[in-house]
């Protein structure tokens, strides 16, 4: 065989031998990620996504036929994949790189800032604030009631979207809530404010708003209720770094630039906070002590959180059905403070304005014997404040439980 023939043979197998090594590389692929899966020990919690996770399930013959063995099966195998964050942010970065700036329900915008999409649910929003009027008009007509509305960072820093978005325009959604709100509901709603502010009122990778921008909300409704600022106290800050928010963990990117979250204290301000109940989306602090049976602690907040990835939690250790505050500021006021986790960034504020404040997370508050108006005439309650903001009146199901 000439020469020239025995090199067109050997070019001939290079195709076949590439199969090959592709294909073994695949299945090494395979086999090594799923016998790691196997050997590794199983999550029990995952910081990137804030939740448990599902565990080898029970099995019985009735779990099998009712179909929860299937399901919690499909679960298990999706949580414990081997590597799976780092997967995750390996796909997010090589998407972002063919230049898809959409991931699951989260815009990759400008100065790297997270903002996650909105779309008006306009039957829920008339539910959710028909059910605000109602609790408005069932109190006394000398109970002020004054509603915070917090717009997101959708609609404060719409100009950093990417130029091709769905986002639908949460201005029109509040132009859309003050139409409809009752008379006996004062609107505060600091879209301007915080918009002078610009990016330095939410956080890049979160959906809450930063120390400045709930600051800038409460000037706004405090100016709204006719109150005087307060300067009894001297005001100082810590910083948590390196906080990588909600938003983030829904796209996670290689290149995400992480935030700084800022506690703000008033020193000489004597706060002692009451976990009346404890249902809620955390476990009661730790550092909590039983005063009569119910777990107090000192100052808005917790340590736990403030080494995880859960940092926004420092602040009163989450979110809880009731609990209620005592501070040294002048307002003898009895206020209840119907909240989501937007609230949770102002009560440094609030604390430095009122000395009795009862706050009530209605998502769950419901397994409570009291209802809302019941606790209100109870507690001999002086004015309510609500702190929400757009997006959770938009999807949020647990206003109806104000009725």
């Amino acid at each position: 065989m000439s020469k020239k023939t025995k090199k067109k043979a050997k070019n001939k197998t290079l195709p076949h031998n590439g199969h090959i090594i592709t294909a073994a590389v695949f299945l090494i692929l395979v086999f090594g990620m799923t016998s790691a899966g196997v050997i590794s020990p199983d999550r029990k919690f995952s910081e990137m996504e804030n939740r448990s996770l599902q565990q080898v399930p029970e099995f019985t013959a009735e779990r099998l036929k009712k179909g929860d063995f299937t399901k919690d099966i499909e679960n298990y195998m999706s949580d414990q994949i081997f590597l799976k964050d780092e997967l995750v942010t390996l796909k997010t970065s090589a998407d972002t790189v063919l230049g898809k700036s959409f991931h699951n329900g989260v815009y990759l915008a400008d100065d790297g800032y997270y903002i996650q999409d909105y779309h008006e649910d306009t039957a829920r929003v008339d539910m959710n604030i028909s059910s605000l009027n109602s609790f408005a008009e069932s109190l006394d007509s000398d109970i002020p009631v004054t509603f915070l509305l917090v717009p997101n960072a959708s609609c404060v820093l719409k100009d950093k979207l990417p130029s091709v978005n769905k986002c639908e325009d949460q201005h029109a959604t509040a132009e859309h809530i003050r139409e409809t709100l009752s008379e006996r509901i004062t609107l505060a709603y600091p879209e301007e404010a915080l918009r002078s502010e610009g990016g330095n009122c939410y956080y890049r990778t979160d959906h809450h708003w930063t120390s400045l921008g709930a600051e800038l909300g409460y000037s706004v409704l405090r100016q709204t209720m006719g109150l005087p600022a307060v300067n009894s106290f001297e005001k100082n800050t810590r910083e948590l770094k390196d906080f990588y928010g909600t938003l983030y963990s829904k796209a996670p990117s290689s290149w995400a630039k992480s935030d700084t979250i800022e506690l703000v204290t008033y020193e000489g301000n004597d706060i002692t906070v009451k976990y009346v109940s404890r249902g809620g989306d955390h476990a009661v602090p730790a550092e909590c002590k039983e005063v009569d049976g119910i777990p107090a602690k000192q100052g808005l907040f917790v340590k736990a959180p403030e080494s995880t990835k859960d940092k926004y939690a420092s602040i009163m250790g989450g979110n809880f059905a009731l609990c209620e505050i005592e501070t040294s500021a002048p307002s003898d006021e009895r206020v209840l403070l119907l909240k989501d986790s937007y609230a949770n960034a102002v009560l440094p504020e609030l604390c430095n304005q009122f000395s009795h404040i009862s706050m009530i997370d209605l998502r769950y508050y419901h397994f409570e014997e009291e209802t809302v108006s019941e606790y209100v005439k109870s507690h001999d309650i002086d004015r309510v404040i609500c702190i929400y903001n757009i997006d959770f009146v938009n999807s949020d199901s647990n206003f109806g439980y104000l009725e």
